[in-house]
């Protein structure tokens, strides 16, 4: 198991409470699993109530966690985890014990040590080339049109997208290009690995972002609940009945912007099921050391990274507009206004901003560049993403833009088809604002040059980018130079570079780069062709 899929498979099976292995995996009703254990203790600390840690708004009574069911998919990946050799095949020869070698000479078979003892003592035999059955080589199967000639299907025909032997290819595929199969079915999981770590990065990153926004709506209800008992603490007389009702305004706005957000979480979840569901069924696969069920679960999974992918798109990250009381400032001049007071979102409009998008002509161009732009100007500026169907170059640099307007910036990327060139230097968008960027570079299928130097990129926001860099196939130009990227931050970008196969020019000069980390970028540049 590669440590990619490694650390993809211990997202899954670790608990996020106590963040072990799960010890008896036990599902809630909104698909969240903790251990047994840990769901007993949240009990006892919630006075017999548990409610789900994941804010999803999921209450259970102490007395039915008994009842909460197993999730198998959990469990069958934690054992083929925990027991990568539980499928050491049987020797050949006396069918009882467990094969410890492989005669990787004429026997072709396993064995066990008293069987190899017995047989290869003797004569020609003793020279046999034992292996350790681990190290068995893969099973090619035999070409069925020319089975007498013992031809095995060793080759992929990417013309015909099949095996073939070497008879079919000197003939029948003649002038089709063509690769060893082993090197197509390694090339096969690295995809399908990327494919499903890709997915498990967006779902992870839609649930921390839903997580945040919970937050922000406690936090945003805390102050603007404490902003109304103190502005009418000194009118309590006169305003007693109106605290009450915007109180509960505010209370009742909570429950359904929460609601509304533990509705798309418990979505969010359903899908990552439905991935725990396919990695059990590729480390099935790998753990078989057969490449015909690999290849033949290609589509199976082609189809559901696919599938999954155009619903994570339609399950777009949600957006809210903040909500306040600012008719509370005017209540010691107007006390009248007492009664129109109401909990809004927050307006803000940029007039003259709006003017210079609408009187461009070059609908294609908007550069935006110098402006004194803040990140609520960025609203404005995604709209634009949204509804310009001929935009395709967007100048921002040298703004005051923060991860805030990045946010506003990347979730326009989304579902916008049109722009190829974006430019974002010298503004200063940080760690959350990279990782807006970077799940939008997953989805997005036209962006070609994204210039992002000057801005507040470290070794954490190239991890983020080099994440995503894996998977996408359109960015051919990245920016990222007088940044404070390291030698991590190399290392990061340097795996990315030995899959991606669509970038042609990454700036990096005048950050923070040593010699391991130029070593990082010049190792992979030999994989990179």
């Amino acid at each position: 198991m590669t440590s990619n899929l490694t650390a993809l498979v211990e997202n899954v099976i670790t608990c996020p409470i106590c963040l072990k292995h799960f010890d008896q995996p036990r599902m809630l009703p909104c698909s969240h699993t903790f251990c047994f254990q840990c769901i007993q203790q949240m009990v006892t600390d919630n006075h017999g109530v548990l409610e789900c840690p994941k804010r999803d708004g999921v209450k259970v009574e102490g007395n039915n966690i008994g009842d909460l069911p197993l999730n198998e998919n959990v469990r069958d990946l934690l054992q083929l985890f925990e027991n990568p050799n539980s499928n050491i095949p049987l020797c050949d020869r006396c069918g009882t014990n467990e094969a410890e070698h492989w005669c990787d000479s004429d026997c072709k078979h396993c064995f066990c040590t008293k069987c190899w003892d017995s047989i290869h003592e003797v004569g020609q035999y003793q020279h046999h080339k034992k292996l350790s059955v681990k190290d068995k080589p893969l099973e090619v199967p035999r070409c069925g049109e020319h089975n007498d000639e013992d031809q095995t299907l060793k080759y992929w025909c990417e013309l015909c997208s099949k095996e073939m032997c070497g008879n079919c290819q000197q003939f029948k595929h003649k002038d089709h290009k063509f690769v060893l199969v082993t090197e197509y079915v390694k090339s096969l999981g690295e995809k399908t690995e990327n494919g499903l770590q890709g997915v498990q990065s967006c779902v992870n990153y839609r649930s921390d972002r839903v997580d945040k926004m919970l937050t922000e709506i406690e936090e945003e209800s805390r102050v603007n609940q404490s902003e109304v008992t103190t502005a009418i603490g000194s009118l309590r007389q006169l305003i007693d009945e109106r605290e009450r009702v915007l109180l509960e305004s505010v209370r009742n706005t909570e429950k359904d912007e929460k609601k509304k957000v533990e509705d798309y979480k418990r979505k969010l979840q359903g899908e990552q099921q439905n991935l725990i569901e396919q990695i059990l069924k590729f480390v099935v696969v790998c753990h078989d050391k057969n490449p015909k069920k690999l290849l033949d679960a290609k589509k199976p999974f082609e189809d559901y990274i696919k599938a999954t992918d155009t619903k994570l798109l339609e399950l777009k990250p949600l957006t809210r507009a903040k909500k306040g009381l600012p008719g509370l400032k005017a209540l010691k001049d107007m006390e009248t206004q007492i009664r129109n007071i109401t909990l809004e979102a927050l307006k803000y409009d940029n007039e003259k901003l709006r003017q210079l998008i609408a009187n461009t002509v070059d609908k294609s161009t908007l550069n935006l560049s110098s402006s004194e732009l803040k990140d609520r100007d960025m609203e404005i500026v995604a709209k634009e993403l949204e509804i310009n169907r001929s935009l395709t170059k967007l100048r921002l640099f040298t703004n005051q833009i923060s991860d805030i307007g990045a946010q506003h910036l990347a979730d326009a990327l989304r579902m916008n088809t049109t722009l190829t060139d974006l430019e974002l230097y010298g503004n200063q968008v940080g760690t959350d604002g990279l990782e807006h960027f970077a799940d939008a570079l997953r989805t997005n299928k036209t962006l070609n040059i994204l210039t992002m130097y000057g801005n507040k990129v470290k070794d954490q926001e190239a991890g983020f980018i080099a994440d995503k860099l894996k998977t996408n196939e359109t960015l051919t130009r990245l920016d990222l130079y007088t940044n404070q990227i390291g030698d991590s931050g190399a290392q990061y970008l340097g795996e990315a570079l030995k899959t991606n196969k669509s970038l042609t020019l990454l700036q990096l000069q005048t950050n923070q780069i040593g010699d391991s980390g130029a070593q990082y970028l010049a190792d992979a540049l030999k994989a990179n062709k």
